[in-house]
């Protein structure tokens, strides 16, 4: 197949490029900025320089596109809400010039859609993890503008423009990410321990998260490349939550020793979901696919991947 994936040369989009190309498939991968060392790029990936804020860009990257894959954001849960227009300025506008591109190339395109799984849901009243039929409340700018593009991929099902899967997944960890980072717990605490630094938790300690490993969101992808209906949404955990806490204690057994941590309590942690567990039953009867990796196994996996860079 062939393959245009947006926001290739993030956390997610890196692994996710290099993974199709291994499966064989023919893989455009969208960035602003081309790598600067030649050769360091994934083998079997076409880096394409362009702006999804650019129709003509756009237009030019989609062209003869069997799937889409849309991993392209800027924003996270802790800063969405700082200035709203510029907000929806940089993620809604490319998001809706994609679509624009897809309708005007007439070749009805599958698009899969990396949703939020951890942000878009009501607060939870039960204990019971949400299913894709729950109700959604999302109580952050990031989260309504998932959720937005969500509805404007039903509406282009709806009308014939292309297919959709929308993929609401959990909270993904499984490489180092950025210190300074504000999303992506697991990968910025190590990335902080290796550094020496303190381990910053945003938010209350007892939040518990869904982590799900990259290791298995690419065999998600995988099953969401051909379209199961017109429009389908599925979870992706998972399964079991886990506190930040947990994580932390899990990190102290796995090193052998205390680690530090800082806890912080910006105002915006306060529109964090306190509780986010995913029933990904969907996912498992429908595409086949259910979480392998638990989090103890790929927690002990990064830091040991960690000790080895130089």
């Amino acid at each position: 197949m062939r393959l245009a994936v947006t926001g290739a040369s993030g956390f997610l989009g890196s692994v996710l490029t290099s993974h199709l190309a291994a499966a064989g498939h023919e893989v455009v991968a969208l960035t602003r900025t081309l790598p600067r060392h030649k050769g360091s790029e994934p083998a079997g990936v076409e880096w394409v320089q362009g702006d999804l804020g650019s129709p003509h860009d756009t237009a030019e990257f989609v062209a003869g596109a069997d799937t889409v894959v849309h991993l392209a954001w800027t924003n996270t849960p802790l800063t969405s809400n700082v200035h709203l227009p510029s907000d929806a300025n940089a993620n809604m506008i490319p998001t809706l010039t994609l679509l624009e591109a897809l309708r005007e190339s007439r070749s009805l395109p599958h698009i899969v859609f990396a949703s939020s799984g951890g942000t878009v849901y009501g607060p939870a009243c039960d204990g019971r993890p949400f299913r894709e039929s729950d109700a959604c409340r999302p109580q952050s700018s990031y989260a309504i503008q998932k959720l937005a593009v969500e509805h404007y991929l039903r509406m282009a099902s709806k009308h014939g423009w292309l297919t959709a899967t929308v993929l609401r997944i959990g909270n993904p960890y499984g490489v180092l990410l950025p210190p300074e980072r504000m999303q992506g717990f697991i990968g910025t605490a190590v990335s902080q321990l290796r550094a020496g630094a303190a381990i910053r938790v945003f938010g209350s300690p007892k939040n518990v998260r869904d982590y799900v490993h990259v290791d298995d969101l690419c065999p998600a992808f995988d099953g969401a490349l051909l379209p199961t209906d017109p429009f389908d949404v599925f979870n992706i955990g998972s399964g079991t939550g886990h506190s930040v806490e947990d994580v932390v204690n899990l990190i102290e057994e796995l090193e052998g020793e205390e680690v530090e941590v800082r806890y912080e309590h910006p105002a915006a942690a306060d529109d964090l979901p306190s509780w986010v567990v995913l029933d990904s039953g969907k996912a498992r009867d429908r595409l086949g696919w259910s979480a392998a990796v638990t989090l103890r196994a790929g927690l002990d996996q990064l830091l040991a991947s960690s000790r080895e860079r130089p």
